[in-house]
């Protein structure tokens, strides 16, 4: 049985949790009006995902990089929408704690994954050498 990643394998956990908390978001009532600004949608976590998880069974630390990439590219997305946090885009307040909530959930979630997946890789590059 070869011996596999903990650190790359934390990263793919971490990850799907971020795909499954997008996916859950998508069955609340505000989700058409706030989920966009809350959290990107599930399908655009699905690709960084299934290399994440293809990545750490076949040992391939090229499928890491380039998730931590399409997640950086999501983080950077991610900021346009800091306004739920400070007030300054308008969310009822029937709907604000949960949506401020989940943008912050995400926002931490995709941090920790894209930090992860880079730290996972420097580390892995510095072991094959």
């Amino acid at each position: 049985m070869k011996e596999r990643s903990l650190l790359y394998f934390i990263t793919a956990v971490v990850t799907t949790v971020l795909f499954l908390v997008s996916i859950l978001i998508t069955t609340q009532r505000w989700f058409d009006t706030y989920g966009v600004m809350a959290m990107p949608s599930w399908y655009m976590f699905l690709i960084p995902v299934i290399l994440l998880w293809v990545g750490w069974f076949f040992e391939v630390k090229g499928y890491l990089l380039a998730a931590s990439i399409l997640l950086s590219i999501l983080l950077g997305g991610q900021f346009d929408y800091t306004g739920l946090v400070n007030g300054s885009q308008f969310v009822p307040s029937l709907y604000a704690p949960m949506v401020r909530t989940v943008y912050v959930l995400g926002l931490m979630l995709l941090i920790g994954s894209t930090g992860l997946g880079y730290f996972t890789y420097h580390q892995l590059h510095q072991i094959k050498k």
